[in-house]
């Protein structure tokens, strides 16, 4: 019997469970390369990830984490290729990065770092960044098979560039001990709206620092981080548009110590505090008065024109603060931002038919439009009326300074569950289930990492009372939908009014909602998707849940 028991628990046979998690993974990954069809729906991609990511972060990877590390990085950058956000290619090199940081002896450390280096030059023109990444492989990774080619793109991009050699020493790797590495400044994340701007500063360890505040004719808030190393990839600048920061500059003060500048628009307020899991450095910046809400200025020239013509010529000194739909006066809702989801290079999620979400969110958005004006009698304008690609801020921001009173954005939900079904509704706010996490990650472009970093940005926004307008906005439309569907397409599950993290609602100053009409990956909701007759049944539903939305703010407004 003890024979037995120490048979069934061998080390070769814990091995082999282990080469076989690693090879199913890995298998995965493999299969997802074989199908450019399953390539074009993000979700395919982030259950690679989600399985890769586990079988890393597992007590018994052992030998096997390296390698399953390395093909993250690859799924990461495969899903950069394919879906074309920036976001995606840095979390790739982040996660070459880090392979390179915690294996220094793994052969596929080389690998990675001139992966993140096509990174830095292909997708953000970085040409200091890639120089780095060379430079860490000759001087900081044993010799590999990548050395002489590292050598070689090293002293090409020296000789068509001039990026000065960083400070990096170039000792031997035999003298240079993991312990000696030092603390390095890994990432600055930035979150901004019209009176309020969150810099997030990602550190890869303890460090100390110290905030200062400069007035005068070119005020700044400044943070030096000490003792800590600039990272590869770390933008050296970036400028902020309708913000209390115009620019943040980071760059070396010493040998020592990494300067972060704030460069500002207005006198602010500011706190900078430290977070840990992982160590982080928050420097929040508000505008220290507020001015009141004002109606931008620009002509409102019909639907033909362009929200890139809008948001140029709207001056970016405007500030805006929360506006809710007034009724005294017989004002109400005048003007509606209908935005349809997704467009452009971001298809959205892909049904079994081939049906893309960018497709049938356009079409239910122009349908929405027309019946919103004919109900309404309001202007309604959207934030594209054909298939052209928009960042996520862009398409709040062109509400605000248009100075819309609701903004309403459709989407159509899917899941790895080809049985799900149902309608739901959102409105922005902390996610407190897994899976309204999930359909902020996948409508976002996200990973739910970055979910999880976007819910500590959100946090202080809690006090907003925008919030409990769009909660009531949400709950209006979405009872309206499930009374007005419910008799003609039935079976329809009421899956309710959510709250999550969605980057297409945060910086709104007005009531805002993100309704999923139906999953397309389930194959009798995507026929519903395609049907005229059910888009439009859509668009009445929703403008029946404003009708009730508008006499519920009359009510108020008749009390007072």
């Amino acid at each position: 019997m003890l024979s037995l028991l120490l048979l069934t628990y061998s080390p070769s046979v814990w091995a082999l469970t282990v080469e076989q998690r690693y090879q199913d993974v890995r298998g995965d990954y493999l299969t997802l390369l074989g199908s450019p069809l399953k390539q074009q729906q993000r979700q395919n991609w982030l259950e690679v990830i989600v399985g890769l990511e586990e079988f890393a972060a597992s007590a018994d990877a052992g030998k096997r984490r390296d390698d399953a590390r390395y093909l993250l990085g690859r799924a990461w950058h495969g899903l950069a290729r394919a879906s074309g956000n920036s976001d995606d290619a840095r979390q790739a090199q982040k996660v070459y990065e880090k392979l390179a940081t915690d294996f220094p002896q793994s052969h596929l450390s080389d690998d990675a770092l001139i992966y993140a280096a096509e990174i830095a030059l292909e997708t953000f023109t970085d040409q200091r960044a890639a120089y780095n990444y060379y430079l860490r492989i000759i001087a900081e990774l044993p010799p590999g098979d990548m050395l002489a080619d590292a050598q070689l793109r090293l002293n090409r991009l020296a000789a068509v560039s001039a990026v000065p050699a960083p400070a990096v020493s170039a000792a031997p790797p035999a003298e240079r001990s993991a312990s000696s590495a030092p603390v390095a400044l890994t990432d600055i994340r930035v979150w901004s709206g019209a009176d309020y701007t969150r810099v997030v500063l990602d550190v890869s360890g303890q460090v100390s620092y110290e905030p200062h505040q400069l007035g005068g004719k070119e005020p700044r808030v400044y943070v030096d981080v000490f003792p800590v190393a600039l990272g590869a990839g770390v933008p050296q600048e970036q400028r902020i548009q309708n913000s209390p920061v115009s620019k943040i500059r980071a760059g070396r003060f010493d040998q020592n110590k990494i300067r972060i500048v704030l460069d500002l628009t207005a006198e602010v307020d500011y706190k900078a505090f430290s977070l840990e899991n992982p160590q982080r450095i928050v420097i929040d910046v508000r505008n220290s008065s507020f001015a009141p809400h004002q109606q931008s200025a620009v002509p409102l020239l019909g639907l033909d024109d362009s929200i890139a013509h809008i948001l140029r010529d709207v001056p970016t000194s405007d500030t805006a603060t929360l506006h809710v739909p007034q009724q005294s006066g017989g004002q109400g809702i005048r003007l509606i931002v209908v935005d349809a989801g997704h467009g452009g290079k971001d298809p959205g999620a892909l049904g079994r038919g081939k049906t893309r979400e960018k497709d049938v969110t356009l079409q239910m958005a122009k349908r929405l439009a027309a019946a919103l004006r004919r109900s309404l009698g309001c202007k309604v304008l959207l934030t594209r009326e054909d298939d052209r690609y928009l960042p996520l801020k862009d398409r709040t921001a062109y509400a605000n300074q248009v100075g819309a009173d609701l903004f309403i954005s459709l989407h159509a939900n899917a899941s790895t569950n080809r049985n799900a079904y149902g309608l739901e509704t959102y409105y922005l706010n902390l996610s407190k289930n897994n899976q309204a996490a999930e359909v902020a990650a996948r409508e976002n472009g996200t990973s739910l990492e970055d979910v999880s970093n976007l819910e500590a940005i959100l946090f202080d926004l809690m006090a907003n009372s925008k919030i409990n307008e769009s909660s009531r906005l949400a709950a209006e439309i979405q009872q309206a939908l499930v009374q007005h569907l419910e008799p003609s397409y039935a079976p329809l599950k009421n899956l309710g009014v959510k709250q999550g993290p969605f980057h297409v609602l945060l910086g709104a100053t007005m009531p805002s909602v993100l309704v999923e009409t139906a999953f397309i990956s389930n194959h009798r909701e995507e026929k519903r998707l395609n049907d005229a007759g059910y888009q439009k049944r859509v668009a009445d539903a929703i403008v029946l849940g404003v009708k009730k939305y508008q006499t519920a703010l009359q009510q108020v407004a008749a009390r007072h």
